[in-house]
């Protein structure tokens, strides 16, 4: 074999003009190979093929994977670690995105690469979707049979060392200017996704691709970071006079007594016998239905699709709404930032509640507790404190009981939250916040056993398809029974309780040949990226309700149907406690008048006004491009007119 390509490097040479042709060309070409397999990749289709050498971002793409390809290449003087790096890692990138997607329907972005330090954690939850087809596997074959190939014919090739460095030179000079300084002109603007922008990393894929989305998005921070804090003081302090005017139009919600407060946040809940195609032996959510009655709900809107917790909770928390920022990711700021703003617990601790947190998981992926102590949270328990809470949780026998398919079941974070308002009972309100993982992924087969699953349904629904919305229509019962068993427990106690539930995200449910068990049931396209704006607004919805053990506590009539988003919800909580609100969220509560929710890939208002994009002009265009400057001051800049936000009241507003 080392022979045959000895001779045939040796030819290849003769023929073409020495290495000076040959080498750079053989860097274009295999930057072309690499960029077509990972399109295939993407698609999981060798249809796309032909589209792609059409399509414009797609030689941008190969053009910058060759400029990497070229300056190890002609830096190191051989194709080897030039062509090794710039095909495996891409790839990498790419499957990423692409198992990502699968299971949230969100492509990787440049903030996920922060979350390296607990991949380990990541792909143990998420192991049962991370299976490759045969089409990937394909892919994987033929890299590595083209590695073999390139290193093996052109190994020994190399420019004379004063050219080769000039070469290298070369490519540098050409990344630096053609992908660094001119790109927001020459590439990106064209596309319609200027790096000056804020868009989803969703969007700006759709026109750009995978890789060249990924630079993208590597140069939108150095934007930012660039022009952080380029708001001048006087525009700044007149910014924080608009939002003293508008707080000013809202009042406070007032009670006769402060209640407790119980959020819980019910892992991929959602009402899934509204979806179609589908009928249950009796009602699996029975429970959550009827307790609808003696409540207020409706639809709850929050900002993605099968991942991202910690961010749809830090939105509620903190009012910070990912849509008007520059990164998508709250998790990954300095825990301290969450302190600059009053957040829902600091508000509540400092009007007299205790705050306190329960996770029926670990705190390895997400780190939540500096964040959540910085917010304002007392106490904070995972899996490894329930002892603090349960002197029962000692005993492992014990606690493997409380388990129910993959995780601590939700019945068990009812009873951790009865024991912790028994520890505090009568000492003032409580604001008790639970957080449940039973219904988290993986949803497959092996997730409950026989006996656990109660539910039985009928749908066209096939293998995985089936096996996969099972496991989620348990979860979801199991979610309804556990309220249920929190709200008979808090219908007999003196003080008054108001429980806020509700679903984070739906479900992530793709499957492994491609499409989701969404797309099976014809709700939408098997390919995310051709979602549109009404699609996304159904999916990226779950369901909520408020509760209380006192009507008068409600902020409707029981039974009444009102819709809420993540953006919002804060205010709500607030409201319901019946404390004062800082500027801030009064600002909030202006906004929720007419806004329900604007994320990174729809825009909802409360008069059912759907966009792709949230308005920048009106009335509710200038609240938001106002509330941008003042969340882009307090998270990225000197935090000018912060101090004004936190304020009680527009009379001590200069505190």
């Amino acid at each position: 074999m080392l022979h045959t390509a000895q001779r045939l490097r040796q030819a290849l040479l003769r023929r073409c003009g020495g290495a000076p042709v040959v080498l750079p060309v053989a860097v274009v070409l295999h930057a072309l190979v690499v960029a077509l397999v990972d399109q295939v990749v993407v698609h999981q289709s060798l249809a796309v093929l032909p589209s792609c050498l059409t399509a414009g971002w797609f030689w941008w793409t190969v053009g910058l994977m060759a400029l990497f390809t070229g300056l190890l290449t002609f830096f190191t003087r051989t194709i080897l670690p030039g062509a090794i790096l710039t095909a495996v890692a891409p790839t990498i990138m790419v499957f990423s995105s692409y198992f990502k997607a699968l299971i949230t329907s969100v492509p990787l972005t440049v903030q996920d690469f922060l979350l390296l330090g607990q991949l380990g954690d990541i792909t143990q939850l998420n192991a049962s979707s991370l299976h490759f087809s045969p089409l990937s596997l394909g892919c994987i074959l033929f890299l590595v049979l083209w590695l073999v190939a390139v290193c093996l014919l052109l190994y020994p090739v190399r420019l004379e060392r004063k050219a080769s460095l000039w070469a290298g030179a070369g490519c540098v000079a050409a990344l630096a200017l053609v992908y660094g300084v001119l790109a927001n002109v020459i590439l990106f603007t064209p596309m319609g996704v200027s790096t000056d922008q804020k868009l989803s990393q969703a969007t700006v894929n759709r026109e750009t691709g995978v890789l060249l989305g990924l630079w993208r998005g590597a140069l939108n921070q150095v934007h930012m970071a660039l022009n952080e804090g380029d708001t001048s003081p006087e525009e700044l302090e007149r910014a924080a006079q608009q939002a003293v005017e508008l707080a000013s139009q809202e009042e406070d919600t007032r009670v006769a007594q402060q209640p407790n407060v119980i959020l819980i946040l019910s892992e991929s809940f959602f009402d899934v016998t509204r979806l179609p195609g589908v009928t249950f032996d009796g009602d699996p959510l029975e429970t959550f239905h009827n307790l609808q009655q003696e409540g207020v709900s409706g639809t709850f809107y929050t900002r993605s699709l099968g991942y991202g917790t910690c961010n749809i909770e830090l939105e509620i928390l903190t009012g910070m709404n990912t849509g008007l920022l520059w990164g998508e990711d709250l998790y990954n700021m300095d825990p301290q930032v969450f302190s600059r703003l009053p957040s829902v617990p600091s508000v509540l601790r400092d009007s007299g509640y205790s705050t306190e947190m329960v996770h029926m998981y670990d705190d390895s992926i997400y780190k939540r507790t500096p964040m959540f102590e910085a917010m304002g949270f007392e106490k904070t328990y995972f899996q490894d404190d329930f002892a603090a809470i349960d002197p029962q949780a000692t005993d492992q026998a014990y606690l493997e009981g409380q388990r129910e398919g993959s995780f601590y079941s939700d019945a068990y974070l009812s009873q951790l939250l009865i024991d912790l308002y028994e520890d505090g009972k009568g000492e003032g309100p409580q604001f008790l916040y639970g957080i449940s993982m039973e219904n988290h992924a993986p949803y497959d087969k092996e997730k409950y056993d026989a006996q656990e699953l109660t539910v039985a349904f009928q749908s066209d629904l096939k293998g995985q398809a089936q096996e996969m919305f099972q496991a989620v229509v348990q979860g979801t019962h199991d979610a309804s029974q556990a309220l249920g068993q929190l709200t008979d427990y808090f219908r007999d106690q003196a003080e008054p309780t108001v429980i806020v539930f509700f679903g984070d995200h739906r479900p992530g449910v793709g499957l492994l040949d491609g499409g989701t068990v969404y797309s099976e049931l014809g709700l939408c396209s098997s390919d995310y990226s051709r979602w549109s704006t009404q699609e996304m607004k159904e999916l990226y919805s779950t369901d909520y309700l408020i509760w209380s053990n006192d009507p008068a506590y409600l902020p409707g009539k029981p039974g009444d149907k009102v819709d809420r988003g993540s953006n919002y919800l804060g205010v709500d909580l607030l409201n319901l406690a019946g404390v004062e609100k800082p500027v801030y969220w009064k600002l909030l509560q202006n906004l929720s008048h007419t806004r329900l929710n604007d994320t990174w890939v729809y825009s909802l208002a409360q008069d059912g006004t759907l966009t792709y994009k949230h308005p920048t002009t009106g009335g509710d265009g200038e609240k938001l491009d106002l509330l941008s400057t003042l969340l882009d001051d307090t998270l990225y800049g000197d935090q000018v007119a912060t101090p004004v936000l936190r304020a009680r009241s527009q009379m001590n507003s200069d505190e």
